[in-house]
């Protein structure tokens, strides 16, 4: 390359972010030179840009506008010239002929003239930045050097050709995606062309669809280059990223379950889970060793959706103001060995995933809904829990045994809430009975520090796409005398555990922050049950025992439903063996990496139940765009949020600014995208 010191007024080729520009030196500036360019404008340029002087003297501009643009007229003309003689140079014999060269000794490196020279038949200025301008468009079979342009070698140049190729190969099939896109996004069908870009696109979208920001970044950035060029409106990258692989036909349906995709939990169980399922549940229970309880009136009370029957009732009179509550629990354990294919499958899932439109199960259906299940009218093995109670709930003796119960009927809560409040109808004595304990049983954790939410619950149902709601009102007697004896269970057990020295899964809690003011009492307002649970300390797992501050108790396991949680089948193992009089499966470190490879999967499916839910909830709203909803203010500083009646969806809605806390509000519903989660209302 030249490195001549260029005078003022000489025209000059320079680089400029790789790309050949020339101008016309003005003068020097603290070392660079103040160089004229085609529009008129000064540039400060280094003589280490400098390619080739194309013209040594000239008209030297000033700064003065016509001195300016006349230069610039120069340089015009000159690129003119310099760009019709560029097309003359055949770069390709140019290099062989340098290549043939070579082999007799000639230089390696040859400057712009003398390269101009063998391509053109001279070397001067307009001529040598011809061929620099030829050499950059081709850009393949010269290297360029400081001193001037080095020929590469033909297995270089073939390997770059085919570099080349494959890099337009890539640029066709882009193109072609993305006017795929485009006219699917307009109204028309995807043609799946099978192209390699084709499909690293669709799966960076599916990834990105899937696992939204917590996508590999790649796959984000491929992914909203394909948004970026599909010409589709979109809310959030993930969602566009969904819509685009709808349009693709990559997804089969609007509401595909993406968050069961990113837990990776298969739908289906593996053969051999299913045929060792169906050989245990044929071959039945060992009876031996277990109390027969089928003469009790035992009841289950669940949700009318519930398949898999984890837990019975019962309560029977022993006189001078003691009752017996009987909590029976399904025994899966009776069918499924430590480390056979059930187990370690069931391990794997952890626990049964509940969403809107699909149960994943934990167990096979042979056993947690038949086998293991306990069924109406049917014998089944079972954990039972024995708790004498005196006249205030307090628990005068308890045990816990291994037995055989028999269902006497499969009752729901709200046909049991009906009975209740008739005080007659099928099972009134017995309910009643459970009714009373629960309360009771409530008012003793309350004087031990418990927090009781009394809240609303909606469960969301969609069934061929359609969303429904199931909502339960707080104070429901049926629910509250579930959920105490569901308590005790697991209070009981604890103490068994703690008493015999048996590793266990123990689930702890620390005291809520800041409830100054809150009475130790049914908490059933929505304001102050936000305020609560916004002070709650999230409840830890590990095999030692601590206070459970939320439930005021000093101990607790979770026990009551091991047909689809890993964590109560691991410890209604450790019990179960040892009133068999066998050494517990477990030791402490086993249960350990249990209850850390649970509680990963439950708080996975926690996200995961959250997110569909959502999903649903806003489908169901979605059903009546522009209606008015009924809610609830339930914060109002930093900003205001309420509560919609109906859902339970809470919401920041700025509109309602200087609303009071607890206010009713009337809202409309303005916009809805449920794969975006958004909801926009206005007062």
């Amino acid at each position: 390359m030249s490195r001549e010191v260029p005078g003022p007024g000489a025209l000059v080729a320079y680089w400029d972010d790789n790309a050949l520009a020339l101008g016309v030196v003005a003068g020097e500036e603290r070392g660079r030179m103040r160089v004229v360019n085609g529009r008129g404008r000064i540039e400060r340029v280094t003589l280490a840009r400098v390619v080739v002087v194309v013209e040594r003297a000239g008209a030297v501009p000033s700064d003065h506008v016509d001195a300016l643009e006349a230069a610039g007229r120069r340089v015009v003309d000159a690129a003119s010239r310099i760009a019709a003689r560029a097309a003359d140079v055949d770069v390709p014999l140019l290099w062989q002929l340098v290549l043939e060269e070579a082999g007799t000794g000639a230089p390696a490196v040859y400057s712009a003239e003398a390269l101009a020279e063998i391509a053109l038949g001279r070397g001067d200025g307009d001529s040598a930045a011809a061929l620099v301008r030829a050499l950059h468009a081709d850009a393949l079979r010269f290297t360029r050097r400081p001193e001037g342009f080095e020929p590469r070698t033909a297995e270089d140049v073939a390997e770059r050709e085919r570099g080349r190729e494959r890099r337009a190969e890539r640029e066709r099939q882009a193109a072609e995606l993305e006017a795929a896109f485009r006219g699917a996004v307009s109204g028309g069908a995807f043609p799946v062309s099978g192209s390699e870009h084709e499909s690293r696109c669709l799966d960076a979208l599916e990834r990105y669809a899937v696992y939204g920001e917590g996508a590999p970044p790649a796959d984000r950035d491929l992914a909203l280059a394909t948004l970026g060029s599909s010409g589709l409106r979109y809310d959030t990258g993930p969602e566009g990223a969904f819509r685009l692989l709808r349009l693709a036909g990559r997804f089969g349906s609007d509401d595909e379950n993406l968050a069961l995709l990113a837990l990776g939990v298969a739908l289906a169980f593996p053969e051999v889970v299913e045929q060792h399922a169906r050989g245990v549940s044929a071959r039945g229970f060992e009876r031996s060793g277990r109390e027969d309880l089928t003469g009790l009136e035992v009841v289950s009370i669940d949700g009318p959706q519930t398949r898999e029957i984890d837990d019975g009732l019962s309560v029977e009179d022993l006189g001078q103001g003691l009752l017996r509550l009987g909590v029976h629990l399904a025994d899966p354990a009776a069918f499924i060995e430590p480390g056979d294919p059930i187990d370690v499958e069931a391990l794997a899932r952890g626990l049964t995933h509940y969403h809107p439109d699909i149960r994943v199960a934990m167990l096979p259906r042979a056993i947690s809904e038949d086998a293991a299940s306990l069924v109406e009218g049917q014998e089944r093995p079972a954990l039972s829990v024995l708790a004498d109670l005196d006249a205030s709930g307090a628990i005068r003796a308890a045990r816990v045994v291994r037995s055989i119960v028999r269902s006497a009927a499969r009752l729901d809560y709200t046909g049991v809430d009906r009975t209740l409040a008739a005080g007659e109808g099928p099972f009134a004595a017995l309910l009643g009975r459970l009714s009373e304990i629960g309360r009771l049983r409530e008012e003793q954790r309350l004087a031990r520090g418990a927090i009781v939410l009394d809240t609303a619950e909606v469960d969301v149902f969609a069934e061929a796409g359609v969303p429904r709601l199931e909502r339960m009102e707080a104070g429901s007697p049926a629910r509250r005398a579930v959920a105490e004896a569901m308590v005790l269970a697991g209070e009981v057990a604890a103490r068994t555990c703690l008493e015999a020295g048996l590793p266990a899964i123990y689930r702890r809690q620390a005291p809520p922050t800041d409830l100054a003011g809150v009475r130790r009492e049914r908490i059933s307002d929505p304001v102050q049950v936000r305020r609560v649970r916004r002070r709650m300390l999230r409840a830890e797992v590990g095999t030692t025992a601590g206070r459970h501050a939320g439930l005021g108790l000093d101990a607790y396991v979770q026990v009551t439903s091991a047909l689809r949680r890993f964590q109560d089948l691991a410890t209604q193992r450790q019990i179960a063996a040892h009133l068999a009089g066998r050494k517990p499966p477990c030791d402490k470190d086993a249960m350990q990496r249990i209850a850390a490879a649970t509680e990963r999967a439950e708080a996975d499916a926690r996200r995961a139940e959250r997110a569909v839910n959502d999903y649903w909830i806003l489908r169901y709203l979605a059903a009546e765009p522009d209606r008015e909803v009924e809610a609830i203010v339930v914060e109002t500083e930093p900003r205001p949020i309420v509560q919609l009646v109906e859902t339970l969806w809470e919401q920041h809605v700025p509109s309602i600014a200087g609303a009071t806390l607890g206010e009713h509000v009337w809202l409309r519903i303005e916009r809805v995208n449920p794969r975006a989660g958004l909801l926009t209302l206005r007062e």
